[in-house]
Parts: structure tokens; C-alpha cells; sequence
């Protein structure tokens, strides 16, 4: 299908060329007509390849309809879509005469029919331009030209939108709007007024080519019987007027036919008197029916109202929870130490869902022990006793058993139903805190269980499977956070014995330097032989970096299928993690090449002004995330620098994912350029963080050096960024200095010369 089948035009004007009363009639009819001839499993079965065949045909799976929906009386469509139901319907019933008995049988709208019997068939008739606009909204234009004494003349047009989704099958969809339009129309008398149906000619057809479809109808009016009461009247006035004249009792001429005349008047006002009720009798019906008919209608729209005021709620707690989600997520991810994990997670579960206790407990896998719970919601007391419980895990079918052994989460509505599994430990926990019902799920962070998570509520309201599936998402999330935090953790204790060695190693060289002048050169060599191992390494690592940032971007991009959101959250995690090791592996090739001697610069003429307008632009997005605002100041005027404006880009990246690092959210950075006289450039990144600890100034652009401690700030990095720094500010023959304005902030300026480019000899 070329066009959109419902909904809303690329506008915003909603379509509704043909009404769900007309779709409804077709799947109805189709589904009527074969149960009657093959059988209702094949009428049944007719629905469902109708369905299966229009999904075929709308490329968007948004739009893809269903039974109930096709059968709903309220939706609209586009007539692109109705014609593609029509022709489906045809083939599928086997009968190429399905729109002529379609008209005939059921196109006649049943509230046409209600609200039409107060009227005559001839303003019935006039009124199908009514009708029309009514059920096409414009699709279709029609016209009544006459309509009177048992004759009209009607017309039919196509919409200038209809005419243009027929396209090239215009003269055949016309045809399948023609014959079902006329054929319902030839039934109003019938179905109305159980006259015999009327009969149609067609001058003109648009199936022929005609601009319009031409109707001539006819048909008979309905008999009066009024007249029948005067004519009895009148014979029975004759026979008593004659009876008068020839019996000879006297009575003039005027007096006989006074007398006569009685019956006459008599049987002409009982006449009027039986018709008028008779016509009193029949409109009460049609009240009746048009309150049933309106009545019916109210129940649907009422029906129709409450399920969509439960969709709407359905939708705002999904909102609702998605929102807590990620609001969780963030607290989370903003920390590594692990018991601040579990304090945020403890805190988000007691105060954004409805439980009054919460408790996180540790598993061991070496020593299969569930212990150091964490509660939140209970006295110290109690709180202290949990975590100093040790309970010994061996038996899988024990509560405690499918929770971190075999990782089933459990709900309990009634403790009395798992007491017997409980360990004794926990009997003694659960009698304590006096708890009744509870869900417990377990932290699994890939195929490892690091823990459980329990929490219940102190009301009566029962616990459902829809609080377990919540439960299970925010216990991901902890367990991921966990799994962060005990990985760094890991690192940092490998980093500070790493560090530990190297000063280690350090202060033996520098004791051996003092005595052994050869020794100064084999470690020369050998620093030299690190450098290219450092850079070796370096280098290798980035091709199978380079591969899974790839796959993790075409995978996040769709082109591996569709992701879940649990999915797409442990890729973009992936994407993180490689673009921070991406930064590492970059700066210690960048420090190995340095050190080697092999950095050289490639000079131009660059326009400091647009350059660090550029960076700015691309460091925004890491900014963004953490809602930081970086402000540029210069002098107005463009800013020439002859120098590695890659080198130079590196320079101001470096510095600006430094104060970035050390601002806290919600923080800003400012960039001041400045010409300084006669003959140099300032450059300055002035941060909002905590500053910097005097003691660790003189060591600040030290490789491997970082101020701050990881859990004092909760940065990351390998202390590489201020070093490389330094050294490509020096073979720009430019200097670097700090100032520190602790504890707001510090300001790192950078002062570089304004040389010009050797003239050629």
C-alpha cells in the first residue's frame, strides 16, 4: 500500500475516508457468506488469511490490523485500504458478485436504517449527499438531483484524494463502489418500509470513464388505506339516503340527505382518527428503536472510554516505572564503592515503590554463604543482627537454595507456606522482624549470583508477579552496579600495588644510578625497549578495540535485529567502556612516542578562534550528560597560532575532559583566549571542582600521577592526560602553569607563541 491505511495524514488531519461500519459490514459479510456455504471453520478461517493478507501489504508493522480491530465500528480508514479489503474478500469468497450482495444484504448501515424511518423514501433519497459525507468525510461526493413521487436521481463522484490513491485502478475501484452502492440503495424500501426493493438504471458510470456515477431509481410508494373509510361512508350514506326517499315517512329531500350524510362523516373522522393513531403507534416504534439503537451506542462509547482510561493508566505506570528505572540506574552508575551501592539501592526500593523493608545479602559462591545483609526499613538493632548472620547454603530445594543456588525469585504471600524450607537462621531473622509475605529475587550479573534482594511491605495488599518482574529489574541494575564496583575495586588494589612496585622499583634504580653509571644506560636501553613495547601493545590492542566498539555500534544501530532494553543498555555500556579504553590505549602510545623521541609536529597556519569552538562542540555531548556548561571568552577577533592543530586540538581535549572530570554536575568550564603582548597566546580552562591538594602540585604533570583518589572524587583515568600535556605545550616552545583556587576550582593556562612559518630560500 502506497498511502497510510488509518491514523493520521503526514498533515495531521486524521483519516477517515470510509467508515469501521463499512469495513465491519465486509469481514461480517465474508465471514456470514462462507459459513453459510463451507461451513463456519471456513468462515473463520477466510478472517484470518483477510487479515494475514492486508498485514502483507502495509509495509509499516505499526498499521498491521487484527480481527477486533477491523470489526470495530469506530475507527476510519483511507479508501486505498478498503479497496485492497474489497478486492481480498472477492477472492477469498470465490464470488465475483460479493459487492452486489453485500449491498443488498448488509451495506444498508443499521443507523441508517433507525435514523431514516421518520423520513419518506423520497427525502430518504435527498438525503444521500447527507449520508455520504457522513460515512466518507469527503472521500466521495454525492448529489441528490431530484427526489419525488416515486422517483430519483442521484449522483456519485469520486474525492479528489480518493480518485488520487486509486491511481491507475481507478475505473475498477469505481466499479467496487458502484455496485455495492447502488445495490444498498436499491434496498431502502425493502429494509425500510418492506415495500418491494426499487429498481436502478445508470445512464453514466465512472467505471465506464464518466466523471460521475448517474442513478435513475424507482419505486413504488406505499399504498394509503385512508381512502377506504370515506368510500364505505359514502355507500353506506347512499343506501340510508335511498332507504329514506322510498319509504315514504315524509321527510324532505335536505332532510334525507342530512341524515345520510351522518355515516359519511362519522366513518371519514374515525378513518383519520385510526390512521393517525396507527401513525402515532408506528413513530413511538421508531422512538424506541432510536433510544435502543442510542443506548446501544453509549455502552459501546462508555466501554470504549474505560478501556482507554485503562490503557492511560497502564501508560502512565509504565512511564512511572521507566522513569524510576532510570532515576535508579543513574544513583547507581554515580558511585564504585560497593556499599554505597547497596545504601542506593536499598534507599530508591523504600522510597519509590511501595515496600517498608528492603534487604540486600551477599553471596559467597567459594564458601556457598549468604551473609553481611544490609536492611533498610528496621531498628539498628535489628539491622546489626542481620548482617552479622552467616547462613551456609547447600540444599537447592531450600528457599535459600533456589533464590542464590539455582536463581529462581520467590514470592510469599504467607510465610507459614515455606517456613519448613527457611534455614533456622533465617527463622530466627524473619520471627524478628515479624515479616508475613515478602519477594525475594536474586543479584545475577551474567551467569554469577552475587546476592539477594528482599523487600515487603508492612499492608495487607497481597504481593503480585508485576512486583516481582520490578523487583527483577532494579536487582539488574544493582547487580551490574555491584559487578562495576568490586571490578574497580579490584583495579584499584592492582593499581596501588602496581604503584607500590614502581616507587619500589624507582627508588632501586635511583640507588644503583648513584653507583653504577653503566646501569644508567642498560635502563635507558631499557626504558627505550618499553617505550616500543608500550607503543607495540598499544597498537595491537586497537584493532580488537576498534572491532568491538564496530560490532557493538552495529548491533545498537539494528543491524543484528531488535534489542531489548536490557540489551541496548549492556551495549551502550560496552560502547562506554571501549571509547574510555580507546582514550588510555591512545594516550599511553602517546606518552610511549614522546618518550621515544619519534613525536614530531607538522606546523600550519590554524585559527584558535574556530578551533576551540570545535572542541567545545565535540566534547558537548560528554559534557551534556553530566548537565555542564562550558563558556568561551576571547577577544572578538580571530586568534592565529602557526602550530599542530591536531596536536593542539589534543592539547585543549585533554585539558577539558581534565576540568570536566573534577566538575561536579550541574557545574561549568570556562575557555579564556587571550593575546598576551607582544607576541604570545593564552589559552585557559578554568573549572568549578574541588581544586587541587597543595602537596600534589609539584607532582601534577607526573605520568601515572592523579591529585585525587578515585572513591574521593570517583574519577577515572590513568593520570596520563597532564603529562602528554606538558610535553606537547613544550615542543610548541610554549609553557604550562597552574593556578589553584581550592576548594573552587583551578585554572590550568597554557601560553603559546604566535610564530610565523620560515620563508622559503
Amino acid at each position: 500500500m502506497a498511502f497510510q491505511p488509518f491514523g493520521k495524514h503526514p498533515d495531521g488531519h486524521n483519516i477517515q475516508d470510509v467508515s469501521g461500519v463499512t469495513v465491519r459490514a465486509n469481514v461480517e459479510f465474508l465471514e456470514d457468506l462462507l459459513a453459510r456455504t463451507k461451513g463456519p471453520a471456513a468462515g473463520t478461517y477466510a478472517v484470518q488469511e483477510l487479515i494475514r493478507r492486508l498485514n502483507e501489504r502495509i509495509p509499516n508493522a505499526n498499521y498491521h490490523v487484527t480481527q477486533d480491530f477491523l470489526r470495530n465500528p469506530w475507527n476510519s480508514y483511507s479508501y486505498e485500504f478498503v479497496i485492497f479489503l474489497a478486492e481480498f474478500c472477492v477472492v477469498l469468497s470465490g464470488d465475483d458478485d460479493f459487492h452486489i450482495k453485500l449491498g443488498r444484504e448488509k451495506l444498508l448501515s443499521p443507523l441508517v436504517q433507525i435514523l431514516g424511518k421518520p423520513f419518506s423514501i423520497s427525502k430518504i433519497y435527498s438525503m444521500f449527499p447527507h449520508f455520504a459525507e457522513k460515512f466518507g468525510k469527503g472521500a466521495l461526493k454525492a448529489e441528490a438531483v431530484s427526489s419525488e413521487n416515486g422517483q430519483a436521481v442521484l449522483r456519485l463522484r469520486l474525492g479528489e484524494n480518493t480518485a488520487q490513491q486509486f491511481g491507475p485502478y481507478r475505473y475498477g475501484s469505481a466499479e467496487r463502489i458502484c455496485q455495492s452502492g447502488k445495490n444498498a440503495l436499491a434496498q431502502i424500501p425493502s429494509q425500510m418500509f418492506h415495500l418491494e426493493s426499487a429498481t436502478i438504471s445508470e445512464p453514466c458510470c465512472m467505471a465506464d470513464g464518466a466523471d460521475y456515477c448517474e442513478w435513475h431509481i424507482t419505486w413504488k410508494p406505499h399504498p394509503s388505506t385512508f381512502w377506504r373509510w370515506p368510500a364505505i361512508g359514502i355507500l353506506l350514506s347512499l343506501t340510508i339516503f335511498s332507504w329514506l326517499t322510498l319509504s315514504g315517512n315524509g321527510l324532505s329531500f335536505f332532510m334525507a340527505a342530512g341524515l345520510a350524510s351522518i355515516p359519511t362523516l362519522l366513518l371519514s373522522l374515525t378513518g383519520m382518527i385510526w390512521t393517525d393513531r396507527q401513525a402515532i403507534k408506528n413513530q413511538q416504534q421508531v422512538i424506541r428503536e432510536q433510544l435502543a439503537s442510542v443506548e446501544s451506542q453509549h455502552e459501546a462509547l462508555r466501554g470504549s472510554y474505560l478501556a482507554q482510561e485503562q490503557t492511560n493508566v497502564d501508560l502512565r505506570q509504565k512511564f512511572r516505572e521507566q522513569t524510576m528505572f532510570r532515576d535508579i540506574a543513574l544513583r547507581l552508575s554515580s558511585t564504585l564503592d560497593q556499599h554505597a551501592v547497596i545504601k542506593v539501592g536499598l534507599d530508591a526500593i523504600t522510597r519509590d515503590l511501595p515496600y517498608d523493608r528492603a534487604m540486600i545479602t551477599r553471596f559467597d559462591q567459594t564458601r556457598q554463604v549468604a551473609w553481611q545483609a544490609q536492611v533498610k526499613g528496621v531498628s539498628e538493632e535489628l539491622a546489626t543482627m542481620a548482617y552479622s548472620l552467616e547462613v551456609p547454603i547447600s540444599n537447592p530445594t531450600s528457599f535459600e537454595g533456589k533464590l542464590l543456588l539455582q536463581g529462581e525469585p520467590v514470592l510469599v504471600n504467607d510465610i507459614n507456606t515455606i517456613w519448613t524450607s527457611l534455614h533456622p537462621l533465617n527463622q530466627k531473622l524473619v520471627t524478628a522482624m515479624n515479616t508475613q509475605a515478602f519477594i525475594a529475587v536474586p543479584l545475577k550479573f551474567q551467569h554469577s549470583i552475587l546476592g539477594a534482594l528482599v523487600a515487603d511491605r508492612s499492608t495487607a495488599v497481597p504481593l503480585t508477579h508485576d512486583d516481582v518482574s520490578t523487583l527483577l529489574t532494579i536487582a539488574h541494575h544493582i547487580a551490574l552496579a555491584l559487578h562495576n564496583a568490586h571490578a574497580y575495586a579490584d583495579l584499584q588494589t592492582l593499581n596501588q600495588r602496581l604503584e607500590a612496585k614502581v616507587q619500589e622499583r624507582t627508588f632501586d634504580l635511583e640507588q644503583a644510578n648513584r653507583h653504577l653509571e653503566t646501569t644508567n644506560v642498560q635502563l635507558a636501553e631499557l626504558n627505550n625497549t618499553k617505550s616500543e613495547f608500550l607503543a607495540h601493545c598499544s597498537h595491537e590492542l586497537r584493532t580488537p578495540l576498534a572491532s568491538i566498539k564496530g560490532f557493538s555500534e552495529n548491533l545498537l544501530s539494528g543491524l543484528g535485529g531488535p534489542l531489548t532494553d536490557k540489551q541496548k543498555s549492556s551495549l551502550q555500556r560496552i560502547q562506554a567502556n571501549s571509547d574510555r579504553l580507546a582514550r588510555m590505549i591512545a594516550n599511553l602510545l602517546d606518552l610511549s612516542q614522546i618518550e621515544a623521541g619519534k613525536l614530531h609536529l607538522h606546523r600550519s597556519d590554524c585559527d584558535l578562534t574556530t578551533l576551540v569552538e570545535d572542541v567545545v562542540a565535540h566534547y558537548h555531548p560528554l559534557a551534556q550528560a553530566k548537565n555542564q556548561r562550558i563558556d568561551i571568552e576571547g577577544p572578538g577577533l580571530p586568534v592565529s597560532l602557526f602550530a599542530d592543530t591536531d596536536h593542539i586540538t589534543q592539547i585543549l581535549l585533554n585539558l577539558l575532559h581534565n576540568a570536566s572530570k573534577f566538575t561536579p554536575d550541574g557545574g561549568a568550564i570556562r575557555i579564556v583566549t587571550e593575546l598576551v603582548a607582544p607576541d604570545h597566546t593564552s589559552i585557559s580552562i578554568i573549572d568549578s571542582g574541588p581544586g587541587i591538594p597543595e602537596d600534589a602540585i609539584p607532582k601534577l604533570f607526573d605520568p601515572f600521577f592523579q591529585a585525587h583518589r578515585d572513591h574521593e572524587i570517583g574519577t577515572k583515568g590513568l593520570g596520563l592526560g597532564l603529562a602528554i600535556v606538558q610535553h606537547l605545550v613544550t615542543l610548541h616552545d610554549g609553557s604550562i602553569h597552574v593556578e589553584n583556587h581550592q576548594p573552587h576550582g583551578a585554572t590550568f593556562r597554557v601560553l603559546l607563541p604566535q610564530h610565523t612559518p620560515p620563508s622559503p630560500h
